[in-house]
């Protein structure tokens, strides 16, 4: 085996509107910066993405291994070993399968007795437990969730003007809506915090403000002046980070947002439980999620918190560092030494 890897990456290209996706070039990206040939394979894809090439049919028939973000698909007979990788919440999975949507859960069952699939990667230790009920006889990895701390950084623009839609307090939310999960107990607890603090403006993005329901509780915001600017997906999230007092979030795990916008010195108020926020309150009673955000925005403005903020940020979200143990993960399928369990904290 030779120190350079030849590595594809097979997930569907969408640039700036999908973590899964993010999260799969921010590895290939790393490992190329370590010397690794790696690429991105989607048959419908680009040809570049931000420094990371998009691969085709040669350069999966001549890698070491796939590494599977998004599915085989044409791909599923190139006798290649398969590193898989699950970046969904075994909640959130389930309940896909539970509704119809997605057999997430009998997908991987038969992965995990199919010998073309040589390893399993989680994101979040949190999340071992749950995936040990389905995949019960083969170790799972723990791999550093990453983020690309060149491209996600507290120095830059922090002029947003939300367009036009700026209060004097800023709070975005910047999660999607999904099923085991969503805005829904942050916004009303935002609602309180606004209430209280005249000039306060909520920022949603990857929201459809046409949504059903969801438009009642915007009108709610409205009313008291209290909504900013609702978008879907967007580019120069990064730009909306250094603007923002805070990140609010329902989550308990460091999801995309958070690493993103920790990585921009954006403080973060999460759910109870969160390893890597800066601030936490319990998301389902509003009036304490309210104090939590008022927390966080009184010492906002200070350097210090910005600086704390990127410092967790790299300590424990650098995609060099991830990619390093996935590359390490990929070494052992390649070497056919039996595997141990690898698990790697992401909070220090």
């Amino acid at each position: 085996m030779t120190d350079k890897l030849t590595i594809a990456h097979l997930i569907r290209v969408t640039p700036h509107r999908a973590g899964i996706y993010e999260t799969a070039r921010d590895l290939a990206s790393a490992e190329r910066a370590l010397g690794h040939e790696a690429r991105m394979v989607d048959p419908y894809g680009m040809a570049e993405d931000r420094g990371v090439p998009i691969g085709r049919d040669d350069f999966v028939a001549s890698c070491d291994v796939i590494v599977n973000h998004s599915g085989l698909g044409a791909y599923e007979q190139s006798g290649k070993p398969v590193v898989h990788i699950m970046h969904g919440r075994p909640h959130s999975s389930f309940l896909l399968e539970l509704q119809g949507k997605v057999a997430v859960y009998r997908f991987l069952v038969g992965a995990a007795n199919d010998p073309k699939y040589s390893a399993f990667v989680t994101l979040w230790p949190e999340f071992v437990p749950y995936w040990k009920l389905i995949i019960q006889n083969r170790p799972i990895h723990v791999v550093t969730p990453p983020v690309d701390l060149s491209t996600w950084k507290a120095d830059g623009p922090r002029g947003y003007s939300f367009h036009g839609r700026a209060g004097e307090i800023n709070v975005v939310c910047a999660d999607m809506w999904r099923e085991d999960r969503d805005p829904y107990h942050v916004i009303n607890g935002f609602w309180h915090f606004a209430k209280a603090h005249p000039g306060a403006k909520l920022h949603l993005y990857a929201t459809n403000a046409k949504s059903p329901g969801l438009n009642v509780l915007l009108a709610a915001l409205k009313s008291i002046h209290a909504l900013g600017e609702v978008c879907g997906y967007i580019r120069g999230l990064d730009n909306v980070y250094r603007a923002a007092d805070a990140l609010i979030t329902p989550h308990r795990i460091a999801t995309r947002s958070v690493r993103e916008a920790l990585a921009c010195g954006c403080t973060v108020v999460a759910a109870n439980g969160n390893p890597a926020a800066t601030i936490t309150g319990d998301v389902e009673s509003p009036v304490d999620y309210a104090r939590a955000i008022s927390v966080a925005v009184d010492g906002v403005h200070s350097k210090t918190l910005r600086s704390d903020n990127r410092s967790v940020a790299e300590a424990n979200f650098d995609s060099m560092k991830s990619a390093t143990e996935l590359v390490e993960v990929i070494r052992g399928v390649l070497s056919g030494a039996p595997q141990s369990e690898l698990v790697t904290q992401c909070i220090a």
